[in-house]
Formats: structure tokens, C-alpha cells, sequence
């Protein structure tokens, strides 16, 4: 597998052009050729910046002849426009080799991130999770590579990871809100709403499961102690008819609770 080199520069993460040349089997100069025409369509609609990060920036080097020869430093995005123009095996592999690159980044910023804050707000770490999972699907990773991704990333914060096994005496959001007698207006049991209770909570890792499926989904249980904590905020919060997450507000009415007794014994 190719060894891309990532360069940090003015708040964003490029690949150099000379080595993408090398990866796809083209000419630097061609490359370059390529490049300028994608910026010529990019400027003139506009979109040469994306997400604050431009796309290409243009950079320099110096050869064996002590020439100062012209390069680009490619964005992610810029990266997926060269690889969508190429077919057969240099598109699968230089997909690969990017997406990888910038992957392992990504999971390298978040665990730096999870030392220094022991308990992220479970919402943002999971977002951040199900972008990196989108791109390992983009690069082909295997279920292996993903579970092994997940497990390095989420264990240490005391989350289980498994695929399959006993489930004994962990609930789904949903059979929280059953439980618990959270319901919709609809009058279903309101697995967002306690999803977004949940979200709201502090220490929730050790007593909380999760299940992947295929390669970007995933299922997440919660012990006892969870439940006790949702009801505990609602308790505290003096049984709100309105949960807010973000910039939703979920409506929920209340219907019979079970004791601690009773959901204990499921």
C-alpha cells in the first residue's frame, strides 16, 4: 500500500501533487495540466473552497538540478475529483491509499481528543465516528478494518464493541422509552428522544454496548444504570414534554413507568 505523506497547512490536510503523479502512473507536468483544469471550472462556479479549506493550492519544490518547479497540495475533496476521473486498478488504489491516509488521521485527532476530554458528549464522538466509517466504505475496508477501527476508538472510553453474543440485561433506546413509559405523540415508545436524554448524560461509556452491522451502521444497549439515569433526568428535570437536541425538539408524553424491580429482571 502506498505511503501517502499528509501536510498540514493553514487549518487544512493536503497530499502533494507529485505524489499522487507517482500513485496513478501520470506525469507530474499532465497532472498539473489536470489540476489547472479543474480549478478553472471550480473558480467559475465558485467552489474553489470547500468547508473553508481550498481545494488546491499551489506550492513548489526544488529538484535534482536546484530548479524550483511548480506542485499542488490536494484536499480530500480534491483527491476525490482526480480519483473519480480514473478507472480500473490506479483508481481503485490510489482511492485506497488516500482515504486511508486520511482516515488514520482522523482517528489519531480523535483519540487525541478523547485523552483530553474523558467523556466526550456520546452525539458529537458518534458523528465524528460515522464520517471516518463512510470513507472506510469508500476505500473498500474490510468488516475486519472496521471493527478493528471501532474497537480502537470507542474501548478505551470504556464502550464494549461486539458483534454478536448475549445482550442480557441491555435495552435499546426504544426499550428504554418502553420501559420507561416515554412515548410520541404518535404513541410509539420514543427511542429519539431518549437517545437524545441519553446524549445529554455524563459517564455513560461503561455501561454502554455497542453492535455493528455491515459497515457504517451500528446498534448501541444500555445497562441499568442508564436507564436509572434517564429517569433520574427526566425526575430532575420535572417530566419535560419537550427534549431538545440541537435544534429539535422531540414531544413526548408519559405513560405507565415499570419499577427498577421490574426492568431488572429483563
Amino acid at each position: 500500500m502506498y505511503d501517502l505523506t499528509l501536510i498540514k497547512q493553514n487549518g487544512g490536510v493536503y497530499i502533494n501533487s507529485r505524489e499522487v503523479a507517482e500513485i496513478i502512473g501520470k506525469r507530474h507536468d499532465n497532472l498539473l495540466r489536470d489540476i489547472a483544469g479543474y480549478i478553472n471550472i471550480l473558480t467559475k462556479y465558485g467552489v474553489l473552497i470547500y468547508e473553508d479549506t481550498p481545494i488546491f493550492v499551489k506550492s513548489s519544490y526544488v529538484d535534482a538540478w536546484n530548479r524550483t518547479k511548480p506542485c499542488y497540495l490536494i484536499a480530500r475533496i480534491g483527491a476525490d475529483i482526480i480519483a473519480n476521473k480514473l478507472a480500473g486498478e490506479k483508481g481503485v488504489l490510489f482511492t485506497t491509499a488516500y482515504a486511508t491516509r486520511f482516515r488514520e488521521m482522523e482517528a489519531a485527532e480523535m483519540k487525541a481528543k478523547m485523552k483530553a476530554h474523558a467523556h466526550p458528549r456520546l452525539s458529537e464522538f458518534n458523528t465524528a465516528v460515522k464520517n471516518i466509517l463512510g470513507g472506510m466504505s469508500y476505500a473498500f475496508c474490510t468488516p475486519d478494518d472496521v471493527m478493528k477501527f471501532l474497537r480502537g476508538v470507542y474501548e478505551p472510553l470504556g464502550i464494549e464493541v461486539q458483534t454478536e453474543g448475549d445482550y442480557y440485561g441491555y435495552f435499546t433506546a426504544t426499550e428504554i422509552a418502553s420501559l420507561l413509559g416515554i412515548f410520541s405523540l404518535s404513541g410509539k415508545p420514543h427511542g429519539h428522544a431518549v437517545a437524545a436524554i441519553i446524549n445529554k448524560l455524563e459517564n455513560v461509556g461503561p455501561h454502554t454496548m455497542m453492535i455493528p452491522y455491515g459497515l457504517v451502521g451500528v446498534t448501541f444497549r444500555y445497562d441499568n444504570h442508564i436507564v436509572a439515569a434517564v429517569r433520574g433526568w427526566i425526575e430532575d428535570n420535572n417530566n419535560p414534554t419537550l427534549v431538545p437536541h440541537h435544534d429539535f425538539d422531540y414531544h413526548i408524553y408519559y405513560t405507565c413507568q415499570m419499577s427498577l424491580d421490574d426492568y431488572n429482571e429483563f
